[in-house]
């Protein structure tokens, strides 16, 4: 019992973070006039994306000192992606209408999401990510930051006034980044004890609770986006979090300590994962926006995934 409270508080720890990560780098992103789609892709989701990073790097590091910690590190970044790209987004989209997306944004994005989930299965198909592919990992994600900030150099944004100063929100960032590195910790240690205690695999406990509650940020940040009618700020945040969760969050984890890949993760959980990924991209493309009808059957989906884990899958 105690354990599940440390584990809930530790959740908590990580939103609460996460929010002034969010708070502190969206307020200095707009005093230097970036885009919306800038923001989205890679400041909001570096932001989002913390207690994944945090997580992941927290659990690589004690795997290295012999704890096994690679099943809540995968099931980490593959449940908080199904649940970006499906529960976050079909959630966003029944509760903001219709989704409209530009075209040419809906290819380059959703390529890439699909492109990184791809790789990712390449990569755990023989049992291990190992050093050398996490380093592939990070810099993929070097020219994919590369080719984002291109785009934002193209779309010069005015700068926006902030009431509070530079410093102020600097120190909010820190902030948000120490209480994310504490809470992941607390995060990582009482899942090992709640899977142990269960008798579950460490994958389910980090695909169903952590990956659910690591999402978190992105489900506030992106609904909040799209009922206030940044529709471009709530799809690219979530774009750019699953990229960062695989290219950026899982390269970092392999580097530090390469990660064993369970056999049925790279013949079941992968496979569902980029299915999901390609399933999103197309509803998005058929008619450059995601309708309502679209955004319950993801959520049927994300429903199908978790009780099929729950089953032992």
């Amino acid at each position: 019992m105690q354990q599940i409270v440390i584990f809930f508080l530790g959740l908590i720890g990580l939103w609460l973070g996460a929010e002034l990560v969010i708070r502190g780098a969206l307020g200095l992103a707009r005093k230097f006039g970036l885009s919306e789609n800038f923001i989205g892709l890679i400041v909001l989701a570096l932001g989002t994306g913390l207690p994944e990073i945090m997580v992941s790097v927290t659990g690589a590091i004690e795997h290295g000192k012999g704890v096994d910690t690679a099943g809540i590190v995968v099931g980490n970044i593959i449940g908080s992606n199904m649940s970006n790209m499906v529960f976050v987004l079909g959630s966003v989209g029944i509760l903001g209408g219709s989704m409209v997306m530009k075209k040419q944004e809906v290819w380059r994005q959703g390529l890439a999401v699909v492109a990184a989930t791809l790789l990712f299965l390449v990569f755990a198909s023989d049992g291990l990510i190992s050093r050398t592919e996490g380093w592939a990992f990070l810099v993929t994600y070097l020219f994919y930051f590369i080719i984002v900030s291109r785009s934002q150099a193209k779309t010069p944004v005015k700068k926006r006034k902030h009431k509070q100063p530079p410093w102020k929100l600097a120190l909010i960032l820190l902030a948000g980044i120490i209480l994310l590195g504490e809470a992941s910790n607390r995060v990582i240690e009482s899942g090992i004890e709640i899977a142990a205690s269960l008798g579950v695999s460490q994958l389910v406990v980090g695909a169903v609770l952590v990956g659910v509650g690591t999402s978190l940020p992105e489900l506030v940040v992106s609904v909040k986006a799209a009922m206030q009618g940044a529709k471009d700020l709530s799809v690219s945040n979530l774009v750019g979090s699953n990229i960062i969760n695989i290219l950026l969050a899982l390269g970092l984890a392999a580097v530090i300590s390469g990660l064993p890949i369970e056999r049925h993760v790279a013949q079941f959980d992968l496979p569902f994962l980029l299915f999901t990924m390609i399933v999103v991209a197309l509803f998005s493309l058929s008619r450059g926006k995601l309708e309502r009808k679209e955004s319950w059957l993801l959520l049927g989906l994300y429903g199908v995934y978790v009780s099929l884990k729950l089953l032992g899958w």
